[in-house]
C-alpha cells in the first residue's frame, strides 16, 4: 500500500483567463520581434521607399536596394502590425501619413532608433542583469556600450531639443536674462544635444555642460566644434554634486533633463546646484511625469518607464552608491527632494509635456528655513518656530514639505 501524500496542488486556472495570458504575452513577443524590423526599416530606408508610394514587395525591394525575400516578409509584419495598409486586389502595400510622419520625418524617427538602439543594448545584456538582481551591484551608465549611448542622444534629439525653447520661455524670469547674455550649466548633458540648443537660442550666453562618462562629454566637446560655438559652450566630466562655478560668479540656470532619477545621491546633486547659482538663479527640473501612487501607472507609459528604471536608471543609481527616485518619482517626492536640498520656492511649469513634469526651483532666501530629519531648521542649526520665515503664517514644525514652502 502506498502512504505517500500526493503533493499539495494550488487552484486550478481558468482555462479562458490562461488563455488571455497567452494572448498578452503573444502580444508581448510580437511587439519585441516588430521593433527590430520597425528600427530596421528605418536603417534601410524602407519606410523613406514606402512612403513615396503604394508598392508590392518586389517593386519596394528595388525602389530601396533590399533583398525581396525579406522586404516581403517586412511587409507582412508591419501590415499584422497595423502600420501598413495592404491591398489584396493588387498585392501592394501603402504607408498611412500618420505613420509616415513618425518613421520618415525628422526629429520623430530619431525617437524609433533610438528606443531601438537601447532595447538591443539591453537584450545584449541578459546576463549581466540576471547577476544584477541576484547580488544588487549596479550597472553603470557608461557600461551599456556607445550603442545605448547614441540611441539616448537620438531620443534627446527627437523629443527633448525641439521642446526646449518652450520651456525656457515658460520659466520665471530666465529667458530675459539669458537673451541678455547669462549663464546656464546643464547636468547630465550626454552628447551635448540639448546644450548646443540652448545655446543656439541663446546666442549671448555661456553654456557648460557635465557628465560623468567622458565618453559622452568626449561627443559633446565635437559636436560643439562641429556647430562652431566657439568657447561659449564647454563640456566638462564631472560629478552632479560637483558642479564647478561658473568663474565665480555662478550659474543664472541649471538644468536637470530627465537625470535627476538616475543619481545615486539626488539631494546632494541639487545641493550643489543651489550652491553654484548666481543670485537670482534657479534650476529647471524636468522628470518624467506619472503618479507617486503605483496604480495610477499601469498604463502603457507606465510599463514602459518602469521597464527603464529596472534596466536603466535604477542599475547607475545603484553603481553610484544610492537606491534612485526610480523613473517616475513623483510630483511630491521631488519637491519633498527640493525641500531637503536648500530650495523654498518650487513652482510647476505651465508647459504642454504630457510625458514629462517640470519644475523651477528656486534656494532658501537668507535666514529661511529648511527642512531636515523631519523638522524646519533656521540656518546654524536651531530649531524654526510654527510661523514660516517668509510670509509668517503658521505651520507646524512636523508637516511634511509636500510644497515646501507655505508661501
Amino acid at each position: 500500500m502506498n502512504t505517500e501524500t500526493a503533493p499539495a496542488t494550488g487552484p486550478t486556472a481558468d482555462p479562458a483567463a490562461v488563455g488571455q495570458v497567452m494572448g498578452q504575452l503573444m502580444a508581448d513577443l510580437a511587439a519585441t520581434s516588430g521593433m527590430l524590423l520597425t528600427v530596421i526599416g528605418v536603417r534601410t530606408g524602407l519606410w523613406d521607399s514606402l512612403a513615396a508610394e503604394p508598392a508590392t514587395p518586389s517593386e519596394l525591394a528595388a525602389r530601396a536596394s533590399a533583398a525581396e525575400p525579406y522586404v516581403r516578409e517586412w511587409l507582412r509584419s508591419q501590415a499584422a502590425a497595423g502600420y501598413v495598409r495592404y491591398e489584396p486586389a493588387t498585392g501592394r502595400y501603402s504607408l498611412p501619413a500618420a505613420v509616415a510622419a513618425l518613421m520618415t520625418g525628422e526629429p520623430l524617427r530619431g525617437l524609433v532608433e533610438g528606443a531601438g538602439l537601447q532595447a538591443a543594448a539591453q537584450w545584449a545584456e541578459v546576463a549581466r542583469y540576471e547577476e544584477a538582481f541576484r547580488t544588487g551591484r549596479g550597472i553603470g551608465w557608461d557600461e551599456h556600450g556607445p550603442a545605448h549611448s547614441h540611441g539616448m542622444d537620438l531620443i534627446s534629439r527627437a523629443v527633448v531639443v525641439p521642446a526646449l525653447a518652450g520651456w525656457l520661455a515658460a520659466l520665471d524670469g530666465v529667458a530675459p536674462t539669458l537673451e541678455a547674455g547669462g549663464t546656464v550649466a546643464d547636468v547630465g548633458c550626454g552628447y551635448g544635444s540639448p546644450t548646443i540648443a540652448m545655446a543656439r537660442a541663446f546666442p549671448r550666453s555661456r553654456f557648460l555642460g557635465i557628465d560623468a562618462d567622458d565618453a559622452s562629454v568626449a561627443r559633446a566637446r565635437k559636436a560643439a566644434a562641429a556647430a562652431g560655438l566657439g568657447t561659449r559652450v564647454t563640456f566638462e566630466v564631472a560629478d552632479a554634486a560637483g558642479l564647478p562655478s561658473e568663474g565665480g560668479e555662478g550659474f543664472d540656470l541649471v538644468t536637470f533633463v530627465d537625470c535627476l532619477h538616475d543619481l545615486g545621491d539626488p539631494v546632494a546633486a541639487l545641493r550643489g546646484a543651489r550652491k553654484a547659482l548666481a543670485p537670482g538663479g534657479s534650476v529647471l527640473l524636468v522628470e518624467h511625469a506619472g503618479s507617486q501612487h503605483t496604480e495610477e501607472n499601469l498604463n502603457p507609459a507606465g510599463r514602459f518607464f518602469y521597464a527603464a528604471s529596472a534596466l536603466v536608471c535604477t542599475p547607475n543609481a545603484l553603481a553610484h552608491g544610492g537606491a534612485g527616485l526610480g523613473t517616475i518619482p513623483g510630483e511630491q517626492a521631488l519637491r519633498a527632494v527640493a525641500a531637503e536640498s536648500g530650495f523654498s520656492q518650487v513652482s510647476r511649469v505651465g508647459v504642454d509635456a504630457p510625458l514629462n513634469i517640470l519644475l523651477q526651483l528656486r534656494p532658501l532666501p537668507s535666514g529661511a528655513r529648511r527642512w531636515t530629519m523631519g523638522r524646519w531648521i533656521r540656518p546654524g542649526g536651531s530649531s524654526a518656530g510654527t510661523r514660516c520665515l517668509r510670509c509668517c503664517a503658521p505651520r507646524s514644525t512636523r508637516r511634511p514639505p509636500g510644497g515646501a514652502s507655505c508661501c
